[in-house]
């Protein structure tokens, strides 16, 4: 999902996000100040209630910019009231601490819960209407030909912490596109050219969020510079990774963990047992499993 798309659904169903706040819709994408806000909502007290939008992890710039422009906003409107809620899919502990001091509420919003609101109000994802799919490079289909027969594995989850790297972000980058690049600290002897990666996101939003073919073995490899903004603090510029690409996006409906979770079959699945880690083992009889809930 584009960042819009969770705009409109905040801007349109209100209720479902801030249920008993009684919010009217003023404006999206409005200039107050000389600053373009993504919503003004006034509220059943008559405030003005100003809402932020930022796709996958609050980054530290983007607090900074929505700290300097709520002061901007306070200290020329002394004789109205003006809130602000910043909302995001995650938003760092730290980040929450010092925003809600100065008086920004915060509000993280989860993937699966915007995708219950979607589906709730028959709302189509801006990057699955067809005038947007006839131009997206996004390839839907899984070749399952690229998987290595002789293997014993040949499926592979690799993990990413929100926390750490912001994977919404990066799999919606138009110059990332559909190759990204990934660390290899486990299992750096079988996984190999051609196998498939389920990309996965851990956290409170944990679940398969992309399907990518593995194009090269792993190797030492610079950081990519159009994934390094992504990293939340220093990346490794130079470690053992593997070129990937994206065959599957799944950012507007992933495999939730929750639902994986309780599948008969799946209880040893690997990243349940052993959470901590990069790259994590999928034997066939899982990956079928796996594969029917595509």
């Amino acid at each position: 999902m584009l960042e819009k798309d969770i705009e409109n659904l905040i801007a349109q169903h209100p209720d479902g996000f801030f249920p008993n706040e009684g919010f009217r819709l003023i404006a999206q994408q409005y200039t107050i100040e000389g600053r373009r806000v993504d919503i003004l909502f006034e509220d059943k007290h008559h405030r003005k209630i100003i809402v932020e939008v930022k796709r996958g992890i609050l980054s530290r710039e983007a607090s900074g910019q929505v700290v300097e422009y709520y002061g901007l906003l306070k200290s020329r409107n002394k004789d109205e009231i003006y809130e602000m809620i910043l909302c995001a899919n995650v938003i760092p502990k730290e980040r929450r601490i010092f925003l809600e001091n100065i008086g920004i509420e915060c509000k993280e919003i989860g993937i699966s819960f915007i995708t219950e609101i979607a589906k709730k109000y028959d709302y189509v994802f801006i990057d699955e209407r067809p005038s947007y799919r006839s131009k997206s490079k996004e390839i839907s289909e899984i070749s399952t030909d690229t998987r290595t027969k002789t293997d014993e594995i040949s499926i592979w989850i690799f993990q990413a912490n929100p926390r750490r790297y912001d994977i919404l972000n990066a799999l919606s980058d138009e110059e990332v596109g559909n190759t990204i690049h990934w660390l290899v600290n486990q299992h750096r002897k079988k996984i190999k050219k051609g196998h498939l990666a389920l990309l996965w996101l851990s956290g409170k939003e944990a679940g398969i969020y992309a399907i990518a073919r593995i194009e090269t073995n792993p190797t030492f490899m610079k950081e990519n510079p159009a994934e390094k903004r992504y990293w939340l603090g220093d990346p490794k510029e130079e470690a053992v990774r593997v070129r990937l690409t994206i065959i599957r996006k799944m950012i507007n409906y992933p495999i939730m963990k929750k639902d994986l979770i309780n599948l008969k079959g799946l209880e040893n699945l690997s990243i349940f047992r052993y959470s901590q880690g990069t790259n994590f083992p999928v034997n066939d009889h899982e990956w079928n499993l796996i594969s029917n809930l595509l």
